[in-house]
């Protein structure tokens, strides 16, 4: 991470500056969304290491206590998310649910629990207050589809249940929490679900267990504007040949699992996620008719999928609503089906679904972020591929005269110590009028 030196130095003259300028923060789409995921746009130099690729956070709804995020990146050619291969060891909780019919000790079958919320008090079909509790949830009652209807919670036993030490080898990425509003929370962890670092999954938790007011973290408090980010992730930029002219990497938020993307509450309940009724339809074959004189009965019947069905159609089908749940942004939908598609322009949508198009205004918006590589030559601040008086003046006006940064600022740091300051000013003039070859910028590969 590079420092303007004289700001790292003075922090009236940061104060005073805030105040008259104002904090910067990151553009965001609009007003009226309740909840806002946002990656930055990034420019970064061919071979630079360590660049931080700032989340930010704009929330209006509730408080945040965790979340999971899913990047992926548009050019693996260009950028890869900086991980190292790790063997991680975790502990895993079973419950015994079956045990030998000849020796009742000897448990058979067990399944494996998890942190889930647990209702402690209801208020009639809402529940005012819960915990998070070691264990699983078992359908107790099915419907004839196989349906879940009804669960009850089984929790881990200390004593009688049991508990294994396992490892697993995966692809940890790196992070930055300092400044972020991540910083100090119990558990954050980044992982290449794909496995080679093309991939980031993001889960954090401001508290792994605790409840307030016990050694509790508290989560991400609103109104919360996006002054801050909510946290910051390592990438590393390949180097890359002078006449590559696309340069640009979208580094895309994965919105459509629902499971890899999540914000929820203290109390555990998901933020800006909707559910509705949705029409859907089973088609199952016979695979074995019944004897005459039953022979219109089906003694076995196998559940398909709708392409599987002969040109004459499937033996059956069954229609039934389902409750569907998905991500509360802008969305085109159709009204006979409910189908919606969330790639569609508002102004497009009243055409879609053969002119029947409904536009829904979400309340959660997600924006990609970007990464820019410059070509970079050391000490060209103004990225005019020449290094001259003109860069020196560049400098003069960022350090002296709120001018704006170089991008990306590394390029200030000519004499390489982590800085940008006075001492890169005599470097370049050095540099220029006395051919002194004082640059030392290794971060350029």
């Amino acid at each position: 991470m590079y420092c303007k030196a004289k700001h790292c130095r003075n922090n009236i003259v940061i104060i005073s500056v805030m105040i008259i300028l104002g904090f910067s923060q990151p553009a965001f789409s609009q007003d009226s969304y309740l909840l806002e995921i946002n990656i930055d746009d990034v420019i970064a130099c061919p071979g630079q290491q360590n660049v931080e690729i700032p989340i930010y956070l704009r929330n209006y709804a509730d408080t945040v206590a965790g979340f999971s995020l899913w990047l992926h990146l548009s050019r693996p050619d260009i950028i890869e998310f900086q991980t190292t291969f790790e063997t991680i060891e975790y502990d895993v909780y079973y419950i015994y649910t079956e045990w030998h019919s000849q020796n009742p000790e000897i448990p058979v079958d067990s399944v494996v629990a998890s942190l889930c919320w647990v209702c402690n008090e209801w208020d009639g079909d809402e529940c005012i207050e819960s915990s998070s509790q070691l264990g699983y949830y078992k359908c107790s009652a099915w419907s004839f589809e196989g349906y879940c209807l009804d669960s009850v919670f089984v929790p881990w036993v200390e004593g009688v249940d049991v508990v294994h030490t396992e490892s697993v080898e995966v692809y940890v990425g790196h992070f930055d929490t300092t400044g972020t509003l991540t910083s100090g929370w119990e558990m954050v962890t980044t992982r290449s679900l794909i496995g080679n670092g093309l991939d980031i999954l993001i889960t954090a938790f401001a508290n792994q267990t605790a409840l307030p007011p016990d050694d509790y973290t508290p989560g991400i408090g609103f109104p919360q504007m996006g002054y801050l980010p909510l946290i910051k992730i390592i990438v590393d930029v390949y180097p890359l040949d002078d006449g590559i002219i696309d340069r640009d990497v979208t580094i895309i938020v994965e919105s459509d699992f629902i499971d890899n993307f999540n914000l929820s509450n203290e109390r555990g309940k998901s933020l800006g996620v909707i559910s509705a009724e949705v029409e859907n339809t089973e088609y199952y074959m016979c695979e074995q008719w019944m004897d005459p004189p039953y022979e219109n009965e089906c003694f076995f019947w196998n559940r398909v999928a709708e392409y599987d069905c002969p040109p004459e159609g499937c033996d059956s089908t069954f229609v039934d609503t389902i409750m569907h749940t998905f991500l509360d942004v802008d969305r085109c939908c159709d009204p006979s089906s409910g189908i919606c598609d969330n790639n569609v322009m508002e102004s497009e949508c009243p055409d879609e679904f053969n002119g029947t198009g409904i536009w829904h205004d979400g309340s959660i918006s997600i924006t990609d972020g970007s990464l820019h590589v410059n070509l970079c030559l050391c000490g060209d601040l103004d990225n005019d591929q020449t290094i001259n008086i003109l860069d020196v003046v560049f400098l003069v006006n960022f350090l002296y005269k709120e001018g704006k940064p170089p991008e990306p600022l590394i390029t200030g740091d000519t004499d390489g110590d982590g800085e940008v300051n006075i001492l890169d000013i005599v470097c370049l003039l050095n540099r220029i009028y006395k051919g002194i070859d004082c640059f030392d910028c290794d971060w350029l590969r």
